[in-house]
């Protein structure tokens, strides 16, 4: 196993979302009473997070719940509340202004890794891995 990166996850707005003003220069205490987006394969993200700040996860008011990331991620970007999403897959959304992090970013107990066969590994395969790693730890985020 080939490790690439530790995940790293945060909140993200879309500037139209309607307390974004007040929102986007607030303690992250303030997100208790937001509309908070999340999945149903990754049900900890949030309480996660939440202790990570400090804040208390049974106070987090759960808003709707997407099965698939891509699903969550444009409903963010739509305005209808705050996700909790890893860094590289909002990336793009970041740069172009369509979603901003506050809060920031903060690591999980989680790594992005690649499996490769250990036969694969000094190949063509393995330089796949070197640059998947280089280009993670290239992008700013």
């Amino acid at each position: 196993m080939y490790e690439l990166a530790s995940e790293r996850i945060g909140p993200v707005l879309s500037p139209r979302f309607a307390g974004f003003e007040q929102l986007r220069q607030a303690p992250a205490s303030d997100l208790l009473e937001q509309p908070l987006l999340h999945t149903t394969s990754r049900p900890q993200a949030w309480p996660s997070w939440a202790r990570q700040h400090g804040l208390e996860p049974g106070a987090l008011k759960l808003g709707q719940g997407f099965e698939h990331l891509y699903y969550l991620l444009e409903a963010a970007v739509a305005g209808l509340g705050v996700a909790i999403a890893p860094e590289p897959l909002v990336a793009e959304d970041l740069r172009a202004g369509r979603l901003v992090a506050p809060w920031g970013f903060s690591e999980t107990p989680a790594h992005l890794a690649l499996w490769l066969p250990k036969r694969a590994a000094d190949g063509r395969a393995g330089q796949l891995a070197q640059w998947l790693k280089a280009e993670l730890l290239r992008q700013p985020m």
